[in-house]
């Protein structure tokens, strides 16, 4: 039998800093014997907030995409997970979001513009990278930023929008250097909204799962011109079939992950956190549409 995923147990005096970022509440705490801190954010009420954090790290790394770890986590019995930062500020690094990014590098972007900012589209997301790093080093980085597009559309995310993404930078030996930040916030994934009822007529009605795939909306433009986000999925065949050197290396792990592992991430979360209705409609998603992705 599978050992279900372990779930950090949280307690009074867990909490350091609360964060104000965002739109749920949070608060940053410490392991023993862990020189990173760790961000505890609540699971809000009738969804799955907190395992679809968890499948998606674990996906992640089954795909060797670099993302943030994610823990089950409880505090004083209320349910949530918590993330580990990857920032190592005590070395110097910070992290820079994509919204910094592209105001720095493409005209009359608005950083502070969330909803409707149709200037975070893939040709402008492209170039800021392509600005940042040396000639040498950019298909490297954008292979890595493909992946999250990959990832994305394998989970249905939701929610990439410009401060969801982003990039890590420090000072050696003088110079200042950069790389693509771990992926991290895929809380809006995996269908963690739904309740028991939407899930058993999705899986009833003929193409359900396909019709709840296509009806999301992600956080990035295909083009600037657009009036809405693009769907995670379309976004990644557009742009895999776009800019196939970034995305080839992605797409072949993608090929090469067993339906057996995925059941194997799925099956390790608590039944208590994550009913067999839910879990089906995650499989049923990611099985039909890890092919169809490119």
């Amino acid at each position: 039998m599978t050992e279900p995923f372990k779930i950090l147990e949280l307690q009074s005096d867990s909490p350091e800093v609360i964060e104000q970022l965002g739109s749920k509440p949070k608060f940053w705490f410490r392991l023993q014997g862990d020189t990173q801190p760790w961000l505890f954010k609540f699971t809000r009420e009738n969804t799955g907030e907190d395992w679809s954090e968890k499948i998606a790290s674990e996906l992640a790394r089954l795909l060797k995409i670099p993302a943030a770890q994610v823990e089950l986590a409880t505090f004083m019995g209320q349910r949530g997970c918590a993330s580990r930062s990857f920032v190592e500020t005590k070395k110097g690094f910070e992290l820079i979001h994509g919204s910094e990014v592209l105001a720095g590098r493409i005209t009359d972007y608005e950083k502070s513009k969330q909803w409707g900012q149709s200037d975070h589209c893939i040709k402008n997301i492209i170039t800021a990278v392509e600005r940042v790093f040396p000639q040498n080093k950019r298909s490297g980085q954008l292979r890595i930023l493909a992946g999250y597009i990959v990832l994305d559309a394998l989970i249905c995310n939701t929610d990439r929008h410009h401060d969801n993404w982003g990039l890590l930078r420090w000072i050696s030996r003088g110079k200042t250097m950069h790389s693509i930040a771990p992926s991290f916030d895929h809380a809006s994934s995996l269908g963690r909204e739904l309740r028991d009822e939407k899930r058993k007529r999705i899986l009833l009605e003929r193409d359900g799962i396909e019709r709840y795939v296509l009806r999301g909306r992600g956080g990035i433009y295909w083009d600037a011109a657009d009036t809405d986000r693009d769907n995670p999925l379309l976004l990644a065949q557009k742009t895999a079939k776009s800019f196939p050197k970034y995305f080839s290396h992605c797409l072949q792990l993608l090929r090469h992950v067993g339906e057996e592992e995925i059941v194997g991430i799925v099956e390790r979360i608590p039944v208590k956190w994550m009913d067999a209705s839910a879990k089906e409609v995650l499989l049923s998603h990611v099985g039909n549409y890890q092919e169809k992705i490119e």
